[in-house]
């Protein structure tokens, strides 16, 4: 980014490649301000009562920059004349533009859009089952269940992780296929009997974990040696499934609680400013250290209007 400059009557503001830099005029130049754009929390043109206008210049940190005084929030003011009011605009949108692209997350994910099913004679298939199914243990009985997975998953959900598991009650009972998706639990029926399905929305789900039963001693009724499982908890009951392969049920537990933190953070974004409940309990305590003596009045009129005027626009009152 190119470096642009304006020169006001106390300052000289400088932004570019990334930083602000705010020197006092006179042959000197002494800096003032020097802070890489991440530290700002904004940038504001203000008229004072005074009728005098200002920049504003609002740090994101408490960091000592201003003549070794900590800013504590309350704004640097750089004084602008009034013909220079149009320039001071101009660079202040610039410098609060680069604020706002320093605080986008860029979020690296897979893509897990639904890939559309091809069909065929034997009916639809889907290439994140097929995927899925290939990273779990062969099991020549889960055939079935597989082929019943394809018809079962929906257009809106993605298929993470499939694994052959023994249900226990009530999550089922017996041999089956589990399956995870970015939407569902499912756990469908393998072998002799009535076939059947359970399915357990994953916004219900709070958490789960792979679990490793402990070597039976002989004699003594216990955990298979090398038996290994998934308990899934959905804040009333944890329902238990039981596997052979160690690596299918903690690929399986890993996709239960990545797919439980995708739906809990899905289009939730944290605020890059201050929230206004912060400032104000920011306000309580520094009325209460006034009250105590622990800021004398200076300090307490200094600090209480930066928090003030760190408010959002549409809450901080003129």
């Amino acid at each position: 980014m190119d470096i642009v400059e304006l020169r006001t009557p106390t300052a000289i503001v400088r932004h570019g490649r990334g930083r602000l830099i705010v020197l006092r005029p006179g042959s000197e130049g002494e800096c003032v301000l020097d802070v890489p754009v991440t530290d700002l929390l904004k940038v504001r043109l203000s008229r004072r009562a005074d009728d005098a206008v200002v920049i504003e210049i609002y740090l994101r940190y408490p960091t000592p920059v201003l003549t070794g005084v900590p800013a504590d929030r309350t704004p640097l003011p750089v004084l602008v004349a009034e013909h220079d009011v149009p320039a001071a605009a101009e660079i202040v949108e610039r410098i609060n533009d680069q604020i706002m692209a320093a605080q986008r997350i860029d979020v690296a994910a897979p893509d897990l859009s639904p890939p559309a099913p091809t069909w065929s004679k034997t009916g639809p298939t889907r290439a994140d089952v097929d995927r899925a199914v290939r990273r779990m243990a062969p099991r020549r009985e889960a055939k079935p269940a597989i082929a019943a997975l394809h018809r079962y998953v929906t257009a809106d959900e993605y298929v993470l992780e499939t694994a052959v598991t023994t249900a226990h009650p009530p999550a089922g009972t017996g041999l089956g296929l589990l399956v995870v998706t970015t939407g569902r639990l499912l756990f469908i029926s393998i072998g002799p009997g009535d076939r059947y399905a359970h399915e357990l929305p994953i916004p219900a789900v709070l958490w789960a974990r792979s679990t490793e039963g402990a070597p039976a001693t002989p004699g003594e009724i216990g955990a298979v040696r090398g038996e290994t499982g998934v308990d899934v908890h959905d804040g009333n009951i944890t329902l238990h499934f039981t596997g052979t392969d160690r690596a299918d049920t903690e690929r399986v537990a890993c996709a239960v609680n990545f797919a439980v933190r995708r739906d809990s953070a899905d289009g939730a974004a944290g605020p890059a400013d201050p929230g206004v409940a912060q400032l104000y309990s920011e306000w309580e305590l520094l009325v209460e250290r006034h009250s105590l003596g622990m800021v004398d009045d200076g300090q307490f009129q200094r600090y209480g209007r930066g928090i003030l005027r760190s408010l959002p626009d549409s809450v901080a009152t003129p």
